[in-house]
């Protein structure tokens, strides 16, 4: 009975009790999203940053990242044995081999020389694993032939070379010999990211290994984890395994990125308060002025013998009602748009580029992840609210004496 007249009396006041629940629930709804697309753009800079040449972990020689050199090799056998043994759960495994060299083509009359770094990939693995392939603007991915090359965009303009065209590669092996060959363009790629694409090139790993005097060698093994969050953890299980293979997860390599995710429950934090500190306000003015408006009616109410307790409890199931239900119609909406902008995102390119920032990437979208945590914190903290903006008609309540109450009609 209690709650049945909980629901009739929120409304009495129709209008009033629409306009707070509206405001309560596009506030609750704003909040999912936000969440939603912050979650987004977090997803999006770490998916940029490792679904290309980084991956989720490296393994590689100690020090290699920090200081590459063209002898710092391992032995892909030995890498793929170390994730086995660990029974580490990968979705993909990338061999890489970074060479630096240079790059010509043109007649003797107008030649371009260019220098550029080399990354040796394996195209079934890729085709696989990473989103490398996805980047090729014109022409075609590798197809495992021999003198096939990629170029990046800024690339190929420096040495204004177009499909088909033909690049002399320059560079000395790993055993000290001089290693040239003559490539083909097969491809165009644009990643988005201007620095990287104007110096890479992408060709076969066998062919690269074989110019290079590195046979059976690679610089690093790249793993496409099944759970990127996972990866801090894993390299801690890797390392010490092997004292010649390390194990860097992607927050190592990107420290911009991971101090990033580490303050972001701060953000999370700091949104929720702007959106309920606003909410606290509206819902407490319509609680309060119920409370004023009936005071003559908690009086009658307590001179027939109802007890404060009993009336307190009315005030509360009436907020956590208005609340709740507010918050449960605020979460669907929002969940409804996160889902919706996860499948369907809009892209803002027309008015904005795409962001370059640490190492990595950020889109210029409208993209959101649905979570269960970005539904139901705001929920919980909903029906918190609600008895929170409960408390000081509560207190009031507490003190209103029947006789002063009947007075004042």
């Amino acid at each position: 009975m209690l709650l049945k007249i909980a629901w009739r009396n929120l409304w009495r006041n129709r209008r009033r009790t629409q306009l707070t629940m509206a405001g309560m629930i596009f506030a609750c709804a704003m909040l999912v999203f936000s969440l939603g697309y912050y979650d987004g753009m977090l997803w999006n800079m770490i998916e940029n940053a490792t679904s290309r040449e980084n991956g989720h972990l490296c393994l590689s020689r100690p020090g290699y990242l920090d200081s590459p050199s063209l002898n710092d090799t391992i032995l892909q056998s030995e890498a793929e044995k170390l994730l086995n043994e660990a029974s580490v759960a990968y979705r993909g495994i990338c061999p890489r081999i970074n060479v630096f060299a240079l790059l010509s083509c043109g007649n003797a009359a107008e030649s371009r020389t260019q220098p550029a770094q080399l990354l040796g990939v394996d195209h079934d693995a890729e085709l696989k694993s990473s989103r490398i392939a996805h980047d090729v603007q014109a022409g075609s991915f590798l197809s495992g032939q021999s003198g096939e090359i990629l170029l990046g965009k800024g690339l190929a303009q420096k040495l204004r070379v177009a499909i088909g065209g033909e690049i002399v590669f320059f560079s000395s092996a790993a055993d000290g010999s001089m290693a040239s060959t003559l490539f083909k363009v097969r491809g165009i790629f644009d990643s988005g990211d201007n620095l990287r694409d104007s110096g890479l090139a992408i060709v076969n790993l066998a062919e690269i290994a074989s110019l290079m005097a590195l046979d059976n060698q690679i610089h690093s093994l790249r793993v496409f984890l099944t759970s990127p969050m996972q990866a801090e953890e894993i390299s801690r299980k890797l390392s010490g395994r092997k004292p010649q293979i390390e194990a860097r997860d992607w927050r190592s390599i990107f420290p911009q990125l991971a101090e990033l995710l580490n303050i972001w429950l701060n953000v999370q934090i700091f949104t929720s308060a702007v959106y309920y500190a606003a909410l606290a306000l509206i819902t407490f003015n319509t609680m309060y002025m119920a409370f004023l408006e009936r005071r003559y009616e908690f009086g009658v109410m307590q001179a027939i013998g109802l007890t404060r307790t009993r009336l307190a409890a009315l005030i509360l199931s009436e907020s956590v009602m208005m609340a709740t239900l507010s918050g449960l119609v605020g979460t669907l909406l929002g969940t409804l748009a996160n889902i919706a902008l996860y499948y369907h995102p809009v892209s803002l390119n027309y008015w904005i580029d795409n962001i370059s920032w640490g190492g990595t990437q950020l889109k210029a979208e409208i993209f959101c992840v649905p979570s269960i945590m970005s539904a139901a914190m705001p929920l919980a903290t909903m029906v918190l609210l609600g008895i929170a903006v409960a408390a000081l008609p509560t207190f009031r309540l507490y003190r209103l004496k029947p006789v002063e109450a009947l007075r004042e009609s």
